[in-house]
């Protein structure tokens, strides 16, 4: 009889005192005969023999790092057509994505493709309970209540791993996306997981985010990075424009890139990539935040970019 993904969770938290890297690793530890060879397995790892933290995998991005660089040429005002140019891009390409991997998009790890996904699809949801939980402690830092809410914005939520996790939290949950193949996925992912609370939509302009409703939390992660300049400020705005009074928007961003420039014309003049990375400002990020009359109660430094040469933020805003 194998542990819980749960009890590998603990593992970490405890005997290393860290948040697990990476899905996989759950889903590997997770095939212990038991928690006492569980024990022995992290006891006895190369990670605590040399000094429990010091051997963090290559794969995940410093903290620190970067703090003498100055902005990049990022460019971000643009035209409304300039704007839905850019958003039918992005649209088209993960339509794409959620037609053929779906669950690989969502979390960029060779064990969620297709062929392999079945066997992995609980560490799959169990670390979008990782991500939830860490992101209700924001809450209870800032003296806020982290469960019980009326109505919760999961955007860009993909297949549901997130929406899943937020799910118990509140009364109904709205999953938003770009992607029509993702959100069909969504719905499976509901079933499957016996969530009775959620519904979905799909925006088809950045301006259709200010009529889903309003909402009590919102929350977005390993999103907006995959959107340009542009495209990143004009949703993060229109997100915090769906706060209710007193609301919060926990949303993650790349901050910085190392060597990144971002012109619109030579963008809309070029080809894509098909999962692109991208980063805004701080300043412009707290221009958003002001100008959208909310308050930031915490902004942490976060790991999201993985081996990419940059920096990303999770900011926690409340509206006034």
């Amino acid at each position: 009889m194998s542990v819980s993904d749960e009890t590998v969770l603990h593992c970490y938290r405890f005997l290393l005192g860290r948040e697990p890297e990476d899905p996989a690793d759950i889903a590997l530890h997770a095939k212990a005969a038991n928690w006492q060879d569980l024990r022995h397995a992290f006891i006895n790892s190369v990670e605590v023999h040399q000094g429990v933290g010091k051997e963090l995998t290559a794969n995940i991005a410093a903290i620190g790092q970067l703090m003498g660089e100055k902005d990049n040429n990022v460019e971000v005002r643009c035209t409304p057509e300039q704007l839905q140019a850019m958003f039918n891009g992005i649209a088209a390409n993960w339509t794409k994505f959620g037609e053929t991997e779906p669950h690989w998009s969502v979390l960029t790890n060779p064990v969620f493709f297709q062929d392999t996904l079945q066997e992995h699809l609980d560490s799959f949801f169990a670390y979008g309970k990782v991500d939830i939980e860490i992101a209700l402690n924001y809450l209870s830092r800032a003296g806020l209540p982290a469960t019980g809410f009326d109505s919760v914005m999961d955007f860009g939520c993909g297949v549901g791993r997130l929406t899943a996790a937020l799910a118990p939290h509140t009364r109904e949950i709205l999953g938003v996306d770009i992607s029509p193949s993702h959100l069909r996925e969504a719905a499976k992912s509901m079933e499957l997981l016996s969530v009775t609370n959620a519904k979905f939509a799909q925006i088809k302009t950045v301006d259709d985010i200010l009529g889903l409703g309003t909402f009590d939390l919102v929350y977005s992660r390993l999103v907006l990075q995959h959107n340009p300049p542009p495209i990143i400020a004009a949703v993060y705005e229109r997100l915090l424009g769906t706060l209710r009074p007193g609301g919060v928007a926990i949303v993650q961003i790349p901050t910085y890139l190392k060597g990144q420039k971002f012109s619109v014309t030579d963008y809309l003049a070029g080809t894509a990539p098909t999962m692109e990375m991208n980063a805004l400002p701080q300043h412009e990020i707290f221009r958003i935040i002001q100008q959208q009359n909310c308050v930031t109660l915490e902004v942490r430094e976060c790991t999201d970019l993985r081996a990419i040469e940059g920096v990303s933020h999770t900011f926690v805003v409340q509206k006034q």
